[in-house]
């Protein structure tokens, strides 16, 4: 049942008319739109009218209006339950108007007259069960009428969205390849500033790790099929097979692969879960983002721990904190009889004192702005000190790990006097884009960088078959393809999913 809403002392309400008498006078253009909105809500509509116009005859034909052709009497509004005052006379429809209210019925005059009556109508669109209106109070229907006709052509668009994930991560681009596409600093705002005025998107959420750089988004299908996502990226100048574009039922296997850590650098690591959520909430608290993408991240993390649960048995998962220490005591760093800086109080940055301690003899904690806590556990392993003092204690330093989430970078060749020059500095650098300045390692033969690309290509492990354990995620998301059928059948008003 469609239902017609009015605006009375500021509280919009919505009439059930089904079967009950209505009165429209007049006959024109306007009576005829009032009479349209009428039958939608399946009221007894009549017209009282000397003459009427084609559309109007019509209805009238076809016996779904009842027709009286002569000047309007204040006694035909009785037993109206509401009333149009449509003609083109003011004065008449003041007449209709002081009628209604000798005999309280609600009556809504289509000319200067409006702010006298009871109500308005408001722009209304409506699509399957979701009825839209849009109302300026009587002062700007032209407005109303722009706004209704944006919203309309979106609802039309809700049918056809889905999934969408566009991105591209260390296994498509090296690190200096994929350095310059990360989102960072005023680039993250203004790329969601940019996807924000995209039509057809009407939800969306940037995932910006140090392996991946990827939008999550709900899209109309015609949105996704013209790959504009990928010109807001700056993917138009990579190959086919240098980033992602996933829909539909392989942008949910994507994301909950991604959310347990089996896409990662690292596979089986949990700080992409962290990482994932952190991206969902400044997305909403953006307003980019809502209910829609809450519910895919959900079951994206539902399917994860499920995933995690099966083939956590078949190999170690070590963060990348975790992951640093091992490969520079592969290499031969004694951590014992070493002085570590750590640049970078986030949450790798915080992993790396955690994990360093018992292993470290010395730690140098720098940090930018929110000055971390000492535990009095550490008894005085523990130094801090900020960005701007890095450079005199970068002398003292034999390994230097930064993970911070700065755009530049925090360490450059104006730093190289500062190096303590009669012993080698290893360096790595797990931060994207770089925190290091890769030419400080051709400035000096003592100093070692190691950025993101090449702990990957050192580690290797031993005994897991990742084809094998990729092949077990996948017959985990297809046994749980209903929530994403469920997902989709939602939020495209009730239509079964392709």
């Amino acid at each position: 049942m469609e239902e017609t809403s009015y605006k009375h002392n500021g509280i919009h309400l919505n009439l059930f008319l089904a079967d009950r008498s209505c009165l429209v006078v007049g006959g024109g253009k306007v009576a005829y739109r009032k009479i349209q909105l009428l039958l939608e809500a399946e009221a007894e509509v009549a017209t009282v009218s000397p003459e009427i116009s084609d559309e109007v005859a019509g209805l009238v034909e076809q016996r779904r209006v009842t027709h009286t052709a002569r000047p309007f009497a204040a006694h035909d509004v009785e037993g109206a339950a509401l009333v149009y005052a449509a003609t083109n006379s003011r004065a008449v429809n003041r007449q209709v108007l002081e009628a209604c209210r000798a005999n309280n019925i609600l009556c809504c005059c289509v000319d200067g007259n409006w702010s006298q009556g009871d109500f308005t109508t408001p722009a209304i669109t409506h699509r399957n069960q979701l009825m839209l209106s849009i109302s300026s109070g009587g002062n700007n229907c032209r407005q109303s009428k722009m706004v209704k006709n944006s919203l309309e052509r979106h609802l039309k668009m809700m049918d056809a969205a889905n999934l969408v994930i566009v991105g591209t991560d260390h296994n498509h681009l090296t690190v200096e390849e994929r350095e310059p596409f990360h989102l960072t600093g005023p680039r993250f705002e203004r790329g969601g500033f940019m996807i924000m005025q995209l039509w057809g998107i009407h939800e969306f959420m940037i995932l910006n790790t140090c392996n991946r750089v990827e939008v999550i988004a709900v899209v109309s299908d015609e949105t996704a099929r013209n790959e504009i996502l990928r010109h807001v990226m700056g993917f138009t100048s990579l190959k086919e097979d240098k980033y992602y574009l996933k829909t539909g039922k392989a942008a949910f296997e994507h994301l909950c692969l991604v959310t347990a850590g089996m896409l990662s650098q690292t596979p089986g690591e949990n700080h992409i879960t962290a990482q994932m959520k952190d991206a969902l909430e400044t997305a909403k608290q953006r307003g980019w983002a809502g209910n829609m993408s809450q519910e895919w991240i959900s079951s994206a993390l539902h399917v994860s721990k499920h995933i995690k649960n099966e083939v956590a048995p078949l190999f170690h998962s070590y963060e990348i904190e975790d992951l640093a220490l091992r490969y520079l005591e592969a290499n031969g760093k004694d951590l014992a009889s070493s002085t570590i800086m750590v640049l970078g109080a986030g949450m790798i940055g915080k992993g790396l004192i955690k994990d360093s301690l018992p292993k470290a003899k010395k730690i140098i904690w720098c940090y930018h702005v929110n000055k971390p806590e000492i535990s009095p556990k550490w008894n005085g392993k523990v130094d801090l000190c900020t960005f701007n003092d890095m450079k005199e204690r970068i002398t003292d330093a034999d390994i230097i790990i930064s993970a911070t989430e700065s755009a530049g970078h925090m360490l450059h060749r104006a730093h190289a006097p500062f190096f303590n020059q009669e012993r080698p500095v290893t360096v790595l650098d797990l931060g994207m884009p770089r925190n290091i300045d890769p030419e400080l390692d051709h400035l000096s033969s003592d100093i070692n960088i190691i950025d993101l690309d090449g702990l990957k290509y050192w580690y290797r492990r031993e005994l897991t078959d990742m084809n094998d354990i990729l092949t077990r995620c996948r017959a985990i998301i297809a046994d749980h393809q209903d929530l994403y059928e469920k997902i989709t059948n939602n939020f495209q008003g009730g239509n079964p999913p392709e």
